[in-house]
């Protein structure tokens, strides 16, 4: 007899409801807002630098940081109605968002999920995307 509590649905097994506001978002939303998120990095890249490809992904990723370590969330978030949490629901620390968001900038340990559909990136600093609506 396992002693693990039944998973009924993804997040259940940190607590999460299945719907609605602390749920874990979908895979969509995030794909949506990473793209907001990215645009106007590659923008600024593009008309500021001298090397647009490197410098998107540096502007992307210091945007990122500095929007999660202070508001729980980058621009691309708060319009698809997320926020990254720890797996206790609290805000995470600076060095988690750092280092989520150099594996995230890495993309395979973004598109490498488990059961909860969490990302490598997520998992590895035990952090999550909640939905806020």
């Amino acid at each position: 007899m396992s002693t693990e509590p039944e998973v009924t649905h993804a997040g259940a097994r940190f607590g999460f409801p299945a719907h609605g506001p602390g749920s874990l978002a979908g895979f969509g939303r995030r794909i949506l807002a990473l793209v907001l998120d990215w645009l106007p990095a590659a923008a600024l890249a593009y008309f500021l630098t001298q090397n647009p490809s490197l410098s998107a992904l540096v502007i992307f990723a210091a945007v990122t940081v500095i929007s999660h370590s202070l508001f729980g969330r980058t621009l691309g978030y708060a319009v698809t109605g997320m926020r990254l949490a720890k797996i206790d629901g609290l805000r995470p620390d600076p060095g988690r968002v750092l280092v989520r968001t150099l594996l995230l900038c890495l993309v395979i340990p973004a598109v490498v999920s488990d059961s909860d559909g969490r990302g490598l990136h997520d998992k590895v600093v035990s952090t999550a995307v909640l939905s806020t609506r």
